[in-house]
């Protein structure tokens, strides 16, 4: 029997429709607290439905995308430690499992946002460096859109009671070096998935943010 799969143009209009769900279950008061501990189910569904579109499973990748997920989380908990690299914040429950007062699934977030930025900056450029920058800018978008979102909500919280451009800086610096490493480490073909997966995102988080949701 052959094996089925759904086509990529399919499985983007699934998350479409997941993320219009989310949108409509945030909106409505009496369901938020509930849309709150999903967070992190959708953060893995996303994770799960992009790699099944990955073309080039090999030694090589797993352990690139492992470092990667694994860089981007010691990042997370030095911030978390120190308040050097983005700035004096917090996690809060809704994250799911937290080791060293970091979310698990921060892990799984830092692998996500560094492949498909990666993606498509590799769409528009040919230069490491160049490539790593645009990657890094785009990572910084999402999060510009991502923050209020996440402080309503309770995923993280910040000492000063606003985000401080330090964070941005911070995501852009770090965002460049794991990126050019990432590159060096290991090339790989286009995911047909990746470019779905950041235009989802980033819309979901932009209309929410003009919703102040």
């Amino acid at each position: 029997m052959a094996e089925y799969k759904l086509k990529p143009l399919t499985a983007g209009w699934l998350l479409v429709i997941i993320h219009c769900v989310g949108v409509i279950g945030f909106y409505i008061p009496q369901i938020q607290p509930l849309m709150q501990k999903l967070i992190w189910v959708n953060i893995l569904t996303t994770f799960i439905a992009l790699f099944c579109y990955h073309k080039k499973w090999n030694k090589e990748f797993i352990f690139s995308a492992f470092l990667v997920g694994s860089i981007g989380y010691l990042i997370e908990v030095l911030g978390v430690k120190t308040g050097y690299l983005f700035g004096h914040y917090q996690y809060g429950p809704v994250l799911g499992f937290s080791f060293l007062d970091t979310p698990i699934i921060m892990f799984v977030n830092w692998l996500v946002v560094i492949y498909i930025s990666r993606q498509i900056a590799e769409m528009v450029a040919k230069d490491a460096f160049l490539i790593s920058c645009i990657s890094a800018l785009l990572m910084v978008l999402m999060d510009y859109f991502i923050e209020p979102f996440a402080i309503r909500h309770g995923m993280w919280t910040w000492n000063s009671g606003v985000v401080p451009i330090h964070n941005y800086i911070g995501w852009f610096v770090s965002g460049v070096l794991i990126q050019y490493l990432f590159q060096k480490a290991i090339k790989y073909p286009p995911n047909k998935l990746a470019l779905p997966v950041y235009l989802i995102q980033l819309g979901f988080f932009i209309l929410l943010y003009f919703l102040h949701i």
